[in-house]
């Protein structure tokens, strides 16, 4: 480790404080108050001996300060508790810290609710930064945490800390701090939870992720804890324990102290030093101006380091080549011992000091054994639970994982194909699944709940695809324009199928839609032809005589090929072929030809004319006898 250039600072500040504090009957409401910047402290009237105070507004808060820091007429508050009854938002107005001249010497408890936005930004010398400025003897401060800080010390203050700039002989416990805290003045015990302890301070399972930052650069360095600056004139009661830091630290100030716990513990004078047992420094992000004055957990004049565990390398981009500094092994000391030199006023390392008494590196701060080692080494009354990036307590719920229970059942639900739903409601669906932050805490459990809630809506809003009717529309465009050629039985079928058919089916339903299309070619196929019309043929058929006996063989002939090859099978599409058969016997009607006579023949119908004369004249002889035999009779009949 480098030579610490620093001053001893053995004074301490008088500490006495006497301060009381005004009930109200308010009890804790679940909105968060937010402040206007005014000061309320008429809750205080007529209250004086009430034992304790419920604290429900940011301005009543801001009235514990003005009472407490009257300088005229400061309040007493001795054997009193305050109460935070409710979530307080300081909205970033200028904040003055609860004993700012005055002390704080009784019990606070936030109830872990939480102050958010705390603003410290004055250049003028009021000498305190923190929520609370000087916490005296018997004070107490617990279960309360204080988050987005934003301080910025620029006075000639010494010390300053989110939560409280000075704990002297105080206890803190159960707080955790957030945000930042920066100092640009130089000579400041800066730290992100606390600035100083001194004497009996305890801390008990605290912790802090805010960013510390020291700018001076000049010979006035600071020391700088992400936890606590500096601890001066310990007794046998300081104690850091269960505490965790997992924010950062930025110095840039070669000769300055800084540390992940406890910037440094300057007690040179045979004071027994800081017990610091079961802490951890869960961040890498720790950097210096000169990374040789770097610790992990302190730097101590006398060293009261165990069961801590700390990062097994230093950030990325800091290098610890083994030329400049040949005892780190390329890490930060977890701790070192001080010698002090008296003369120069600077402090540098044991180098015979051996660290390993002190805990473990680990790269893995998530891993199970890290969680067990910090609960069976736990103080009584702290419980350490898995957190998000590493161990926390089980009251610290912005470090806890959210329940995503009800996220991941949802995301089980999702179907495994979404090809099959419409490119509008599965981009709906992946946003949503976009949008989810894995690493949310338990106090944004109903952000994460909406989470889940989001992505069953999303489910429920996917849209199938509409099937696809291509082949549908295939087979419709294969139907005939002209039915009437088709049987009205047939048609009916193919008219039936397409009548069945649901436009607007999904891609689910893809099944039946290609069944329509199978459906349309199978009646398509169906299709029967209506008959040829043979009227022409029969028309025709009419026309041939009776006797072809006296037509020529040939011609008869001719007739009889024409008449036989009618076929009576043929349909509508064969019409021509019908009709020709019918052209062929009219044809063939027309070329029938008569037989011609022969001599002989001629003789023969001589023969039957000769004949047929005599015969004439035998039938006229008996037709006279036949009508005189009728005059005859009807005469007779007449005479009687």
């Amino acid at each position: 480790m480098k030579i610490i250039k620093k001053i001893i600072v053995t004074t301490l500040l008088s500490l006495s404080l006497a301060v009381t504090f005004i009930p109200i009957d308010v009890f804790a409401i679940n909105t968060v108050d937010k402040w206007d910047g005014t000061v309320d402290t008429s809750w205080y009237d007529n209250h004086e001996n009430d034992s304790e105070y419920h604290i429900t507004t940011a301005k009543q808060l801001a009235g514990i300060a003005k009472l407490v820091n009257d300088k005229t007429a400061s309040k007493s508050f001795k054997g009193k508790t305050i109460y935070l009854d409710n979530d307080l938002d300081l909205a970033g107005y200028e904040w003055t810290s609860i004993g700012n001249g005055s002390n704080f010497a009784r019990t606070f408890n936030g109830q872990y609710h939480i102050i958010n936005n705390l603003s410290h930004h004055t250049s003028e010398n009021d000498f305190r930064n923190g929520l609370f400025g000087i916490v005296s003897s018997g004070g107490i401060i617990k279960n309360l945490q204080v988050i987005n800080a934003d301080i910025v010390s620029n006075d000639d203050s010494l010390i300053a800390g989110v939560l409280a700039d000075w704990v002297n002989a105080g206890t803190v416990e159960n707080c955790y701090t957030s945000g930042k805290i920066e100092n640009n003045n130089g000579y400041k015990f800066l730290g992100g939870l606390i600035g100083q302890c001194t004497d009996g301070t305890q801390i008990k399972g605290c912790a802090s992720d805010t960013n510390v930052v020291s700018t001076f650069s000049g010979d006035d360095c600071d020391t700088v804890g992400g936890l606590i600056g500096q601890w001066e004139n310990s007794t046998d009661d300081s104690l850091i324990t269960d505490c965790w830091f997992g924010g950062s630290v930025f110095c840039n100030n070669i000769n300055s102290a800084v540390a992940g716990i406890l910037g440094a513990n300057f007690d040179f004078r045979g004071q027994p030093g800081v017990i610091i047992r079961n802490c951890m420094v869960s961040t890498k992000n720790i950097t210096c101006a000169e990374p040789g004055n770097i610790t992990w957990i302190t730097a101590a004049a006398t060293v009261l380091v165990k069961n801590c565990i700390w990062p097994d390398t230093p950030p990325a981009d800091v290098t610890l080549d083994e030329e400049t500094y040949p005892d780190n092994n390329g890490n930060y000391f977890a701790a070192v011992r001080l010698i002090v030199d008296w003369d120069a006023g600077t402090a540098s390392a044991d180098p015979n000091f051996d660290q390993s008494k002190c805990g473990k590196s680990v790269s893995n701060f998530t891993l199970a054994n890290v969680l067990t080692e910090l609960q069976e080494n736990a103080s009584e009354g702290i419980k350490w639970v898995c957190g998000i990036n590493h161990p926390t307590f089980s009251w610290n719920e912005l470090n806890i994982l959210a329940d995503y229970t009800k996220v991941n059942e949802a995301k089980s639900k999702i179907p495994n194909d979404l090809s099959i739903y419409t490119d509008e409601s599965v981009k709906s669906l992946k946003d949503i699944l976009a949008s989810i932050e894995e690493e949310k805490n338990l106090m944004e459990q109903e952000i994460v709940d909406g989470y889940a809630m989001n992505i069953e809506n999303a489910i429920k809003e996917l849209k199938y695809k509409d099937a696809d009717y291509t082949k549908v529309n295939e087979a419709r465009a294969k139907v005939p324009s002209d039915l009437n050629i088709y049987t009205d039985e047939s048609i009916k079928s193919l008219k039936d199928i397409l009548a069945s058919i649901e436009e607007g089916k999904n891609i689910t339903e893809q099944a039946t839609v290609d069944g329509y299309a199978d459906a349309i070619t199978k009646a398509i196929s169906e299709l029967k032809y209506r008959l040829a019309d043979y009227t022409k043929v029969n028309e025709a058929k009419s026309k041939v005589p009776n006797d072809l006996s006296i037509y020529t063989d040939e011609s008869v002939e001719t007739l009889k090929n024409a008449l036989n090859a009618v076929k009576y099978d043929k349909n509508i599409t064969e019409q021509d072929i019908v009709d020709e058969y019918a052209m062929n016997i009219n044809k063939a009607l027309e070329k029938l030809k008569k037989k011609e006579i022969t001599s002989i023949d001629k003789t023969q119908r001589k023969q039957i004319k000769t004949g047929d004369s005599t015969n004439f004249i035998g039938l006229a002889g008996l037709m006279i006898l036949s009508m005189f035999g009728y005059i005859i009779l009807k005469k007779k009949t007449l005479d009687r």
